[in-house]
């Protein structure tokens, strides 16, 4: 068998005595679809709130509210029809703004700003990006007591549009949503005690239900008076599937429905042994942790996890994120962080990692981060995927393989 290791294929095969329930991936669509047409068809047909052009006329000025490079969104497929849908509603370009809803994540250099909205966008409207540090205003409280720092621009600006692009998510099940706007264009205070409610509740990969960190930022939103979402599903290779707008939990629903039964994986047991490749989250141990949030709902309690991640960028971009990795904080120590806010908002994720490090081994196979360090974070070391396999120690063992694992979603079916 074969899994990817970032663009090359490591080739194995598995013990004789083990049984393989599944080599599990995401569907591969062929949607050929224009995305200019389609933006225009969801916008003109929305879901639970009037039509985009309906909107607009009663406004003054409009902005645009993209995610950034972290996300796969194509927002330069999916303004210039938006862009121009406003113009015929009568709001020209001189008063429509862009702004990168980037929460926490760095700000983005002028290549990266280009590649995300195309040179077409950065010609005709002001492209500015989000500081959750400043220019912001506190809109009031959401019903989880949260006070809502937003930023100043999308605060006073008469028409808000949110875009986005709906994958598995650990903390708020999926992407998209009310995410633009918290974390999106929130400040640091906000997104820290947003995120920080996963402390009471369980947050898994996928779930939406039930989810109070998702519950929190559509409240938000709706506090704001968040005028429509238009959100992208895409496929493993992140080409557009199809497109979702109008409003902000109604269309995102739609849109998390469709990205189930792209990234949907059926699961009909779980197994003793999950083998999974981070691919396409491969580049840190961070952005890879997502195959671990996949793996955790094949395996059975006390189970191994073989992680396979290139890791070529090191353990995180972030310090602090990087920093907690290598102090190895347990559960009941990052529960009570959490409880007190003294978990930074980005480090929020590590919650849910030592939850799954309590319970399962967790063996990694990856060339770009030391054994020493790997240890460090208490996890176990292999320099490649058979010494994994034999480290396992399982006889007769039932097998997952996830060779897609950052985008896979199990979703159990018979058990």
């Amino acid at each position: 068998m074969k899994i990817p290791y970032g663009e090359k294929q490591i080739e194995f095969s598995l013990p004789d005595s083990w049984n393989l329930l599944g080599f599990l991936s995401p569907k591969v669509t062929n949607n050929e679809i224009d995305p200019y047409e389609s933006v225009l068809r969801a916008v003109r047909n929305p879901i639970r709130t009037k039509s985009l052009h309906n909107i607009a006329q009663e406004k003054r000025n409009a902005i645009i509210i993209s995610d950034d490079k972290a996300r796969p969104t194509p927002s330069n497929l999916i303004i210039p029809p938006l862009l121009d849908e406003l113009n015929q509603a009568g709001i020209s370009d001189e008063k429509i703004n862009v702004i990168i809803g980037r929460g926490l994540h760095e700000s983005l250099n002028e290549n990266e700003l280009e590649k995300k909205l195309g040179s077409n966008v950065m010609e005709r409207v002001k492209v500015f990006q989000h500081d959750p540090n400043k220019d912001l205003i506190c809109i009031g409280k959401t019903p989880q007591n949260i006070e809502v720092f937003l930023n100043k621009k999308v605060v006073e600006a008469d028409l808000k549009i949110g875009l986005g692009s709906v994958t598995p998510h650990e903390l708020m099940g999926f992407t998209g949503g009310a995410g633009i706007i918290v974390p999106g264009v929130a400040g640091r205070q906000t997104i820290n005690a947003n995120h920080s409610l996963v402390k009471i509740f369980n947050a898994e990969f996928g779930k939406v239900e039930d989810n109070l960190i998702r519950r929190d930022s559509e409240d938000a939103a709706k506090l704001l008076g968040l005028d429509m979402i238009v959100n992208a599903t895409l496929d493993i290779y992140e080409n557009i599937v199809d497109i979702f707008a109008g409003d902000v939990v109604k269309a995102h629903r739609k849109a998390v429905e469709n990205a189930k039964s792209i990234y949907g994986v059926s699961l009909n047991k779980k197994a003793d042994v999950v083998i999974a490749s981070s691919h396409p989250k491969d580049a840190t141990f961070g952005k890879s942790l997502k195959a671990i949030f996949a793996s955790s709902l094949a395996v059975k309690p006390r189970g191994v996890i073989i992680h396979v991640a290139p890791c070529w960028d090191g353990l995180s971009h972030s310090e602090i994120f990087k920093e907690m990795l290598m102090d190895n904080p347990g559960p009941k120590t990052l529960f009570k962080m959490l409880d007190t806010g003294q978990l930074p908002g980005e480090s929020c994720v590590l919650y849910l990692f030592s939850v799954v490090k309590n319970v399962q081994r967790i063996i990694v196979v990856t060339d770009g981060i030391e054994r020493e360090v790997i240890e460090k974070m208490g996890l176990e070391y292999a320099e490649n995927l058979e010494h994994a396999i034999k480290k396992a120690q399982i006889e007769n063992a039932d097998c997952i393989i996830l060779p897609w694992g950052a985008v896979s979603l199990p979703l159990p079916t018979g058990i």
